[in-house]
């Protein structure tokens, strides 16, 4: 939107009043030269106003609670006059952005493009946005005020804060990507090395193609693996929650259980998930799915109700052998933030007895 300044409008009406009434030819000269620049800053505001552009290289971002994040955006001039004045904010409701730098002013050359950085972090999980990006300039002379809104809203998935907590998978199922020394889960598949023949070696470990070539012989060497698919029980049931601490401890229970889905995502696990929460998400257990549950994890909210059966023995017919079950409610929750406030640390899942082997 293009707006005149204040005193535009009677400066206009005084140079055409000047050049149809007034004979002096001096004061029509100067009313003349006036209309001419009032033209030539019409047609600059013009140009700016249809020629800049703001875009972002990404619809949507995830980050996790209390750690920074680098969001960016380019303005883009591509018109031949430059905006001497060019001032911009990138509204962001909600989060905290660092020094105020998604507001800046800057000079923007005609035909030049131009990258803004800045840092934000947000306080809690949830799904923020960024946008719409406001854009003020004028003409070299401010007679035209210049101020327009792009849309290009960006999507921003706070995942739930990083706590303190360890999660050793006992080993399960052999041949997995878990590396372990042990020979009770060596992967016949993934073979490691070859090494000269010892005295007790077994026969089906000889390689007698090697030997046959090198005429001595040789052993296999495999490597240790084993499986331990995850899955994660959430109790998010309010009444079994104390009242005064509802909040603080479902959110701490929530982040236990991220804690437990990313370390799933580290060590290459199958990973399932469900939870009394708000739609009652069940997810079996699979590969490449720690994502989609730690994105479930930024969203879900606690649910009226009590929970009244017991998780193990419920899911016990779903999973199979081998699967690492992990309960977390208000029991769990309580004795984390025991051993947290009296300054232990490597708190694991096992001495919280989240950690449940299906067998």
């Amino acid at each position: 939107m293009i707006r005149p300044a204040s005193a535009l409008k009677t400066t206009l009406y005084f140079s055409i009043f000047a050049i149809l009434f007034l004979p002096y030819k001096f004061v029509q000269a100067i009313a003349i030269s006036a209309l001419l620049i009032i033209l030539v800053s019409y047609i600059w505001a013009r140009a700016l106003s249809k020629g800049i552009k703001v875009e972002r290289d990404e619809a949507e971002i995830k980050t996790v609670s209390y750690e920074r994040l680098t969001i960016s955006f380019t303005i883009t001039n591509h018109s031949r006059f430059p905006a001497l004045m060019c001032f911009v904010l990138d509204n962001i409701p909600f989060l905290h952005v660092f020094e105020k730098q998604n507001e800046r002013l800057f000079m923007l050359r005609g035909h030049e493009k131009k990258t803004v950085f800045y840092q934000a972090n947000a306080l809690q999980r949830g799904l923020y946005t960024a946008g719409p990006i406001s854009v003020k300039t004028n003409d070299p002379l401010g007679l035209f005020d210049i101020e327009f809104e792009f849309e290009c809203t960006q999507r921003i998935l706070v995942r739930p804060a990083r706590i303190q907590l360890k999660t050793n998978a006992h080993p399960g199922l052999p041949q997995g990507n878990i590396k372990i020394n042990n020979p009770i889960y060596e992967d016949i598949t993934m073979r490691r090395c070859l090494r000269e023949y010892k005295n007790g070696d077994e026969l089906k470990r000889i390689n007698w193609r090697a030997s046959a070539k090198y005429d001595s012989l040789y052993t296999n060497e495999y490597e240790d693996t084993f499986d331990a698919p995850f899955f994660v029980f959430l109790n998010l049931a309010k009444d079994d929650y104390p009242l005064n601490h509802c909040h603080e401890m479902g959110e701490k229970a929530i982040e236990i259980a991220a804690s437990i889905v990313n370390t799933a995502a580290r060590l290459k696990q199958r990973c399932g998930f469900a939870a009394y929460g708000s739609a009652f998400p069940f997810i079996k257990p699979g590969e490449n799915q720690a994502d989609c549950i730690l994105d479930i994890l930024s969203l879900i909210q606690m649910e009226n109700g009590k929970l009244d059966y017991d998780p193990e023995a419920k899911l016990k017919q779903e999973l199979s052998t081998g699967t690492l079950l992990f309960v977390i409610g208000p029991k769990e929750v309580s004795l984390y933030n025991d051993k947290i406030g009296a300054g232990q640390y490597g708190v694991t899942t096992q001495t919280l007895g989240i950690m449940r082997d299906i067998k």
